[in-house]
């Protein structure tokens, strides 16, 4: 779990003719989504996504409420600025990125590391009567209605308004900036906001997020193992992977606007019996067989990685890049055949 960010969990008991369910509630300034792990005749679901802006409580399980033991994961959306922030525990399960979902084998994402989460266990207790919650929280442990507050100031700060405080007061400043969005927007000049002007900040948020970044894309056949090394500190990087991607299909990589005017990459194609390392490698930083982040200057074979060579891509002042992974920057005489040379594409 993230050192700046905490969970908390609630159960209730129910009074005569309630509901039993269990229940997530979003007390943090992030637009969250959300998913749950649990044992259903022996066997392990996960079932998600859903969207909880701030200050949102929602019903996920509406039958009666095992004791037992659970798993909860939350995450921000992707266009709030920053690293993503993530309310995870240690147990490993299996997602889908992009799309609702319920999953009865955990087995479907075994092959690719970047389709599972680590969520938190929650023991529901014998008492609970059927019924419970899980709350997220935050530092600032803000109450349902100043956690709402907050996710407005925040999504007005992460689509360009002057929000410099988030605290949950719907003071004189943040109705000014209402004002003015909702004037920006066609959408009338008070200083007050409702659902509607909440999802439209999220939406405008996300898509802002959406054409900002580091991307990688496939334009082979075969799938290709990518793996990247950006700035860590001053002069020193740090390498991550991997991201499997099949034929024609594309990824994100590193999240908001660039900083940096060069990156390196690296990938592998894989072509059944073997994987076949990507060309024109000219510095060296650390990968492994499984999933994993590595500091450069370390010496990688004392630390249970191995060494490889990674591609250069300078993109100037580019805030947003494109790196096409093609065949002719593995093995000519077993990659697929495309007209794609694989360039850098600065979007």
């Amino acid at each position: 779990m993230s050192a700046i960010m905490v969970c908390t969990l609630a159960g209730f008991g129910l009074s005569s003719g309630a509901r039993a369910e269990y229940s997530f509630c979003n007390k943090t300034s992030y637009a969250l989504s959300a998913a749950i792990g649990y044992v259903d005749e022996g066997r392990m679901f996960t079932r998600g996504w859903w969207r909880l802006r701030a200050g949102q409580c929602k019903v996920v399980m509406t039958e009666a409420i095992e004791p037992g033991r659970y798993f909860v994961y939350g995450e921000a959306i992707p266009g709030h600025r920053g690293p993503l922030r993530a309310w995870s525990g240690d147990t490993a399960l299996c997602v889908e990125n992009e799309s609702l979902f319920t999953l009865r084998d955990q087995d479907v994402c075994a092959g690719d590391p970047r389709r599972q989460r680590d969520f938190f266990a929650v023991d529901v207790p014998a008492d609970n009567d059927g019924s419970y919650r899980t709350e997220f929280v935050e530092e600032s442990n803000y109450n349902v209605y100043k956690a709402e507050v907050a996710g407005v100031q925040r999504l007005l700060q992460d689509v360009g308004y002057g929000i410099k405080t988030i605290d949950g007061a719907l003071g004189r400043t943040t109705q000014t900036v209402l004002r003015e969005y909702r004037q920006d927007r066609g959408m009338g000049d008070s200083g007050v906001y409702d659902d509607a002007l909440i999802d439209q900040l999220i939406a405008e948020a996300n898509e802002r997020d959406a054409k900002v970044g580091f991307f990688f894309c496939n334009s082979t056949q075969l799938p290709v193992w990518a793996a990247i090394a950006k700035p860590a500190s001053e002069g020193s990087y740090s390498s991550a992977g991997w991201w499997r991607l099949e034929g024609s299909e594309c990824a994100k990589v590193i999240r908001g606007e660039l900083t940096s005017d060069h990156y390196y990459v690296y990938g592998m194609m894989d072509i059944g019996d073997e994987d076949v390392p990507i060309t024109g490698g000219e510095k060296p930083f650390c990968v492994s067989d499984v999933q994993f982040e590595a500091e450069d200057g370390i010496d990688c074979a004392d630390n249970g990685f191995v060494e490889a060579a990674f591609r250069k891509v300078s993109i100037g002042s580019e805030k947003s890049a494109t790196f096409r992974f093609a065949p002719e920057q593995f093995n000519k005489e077993i990659a697929t055949t495309s007209g794609n040379s694989g360039e850098t594409l600065n979007d």
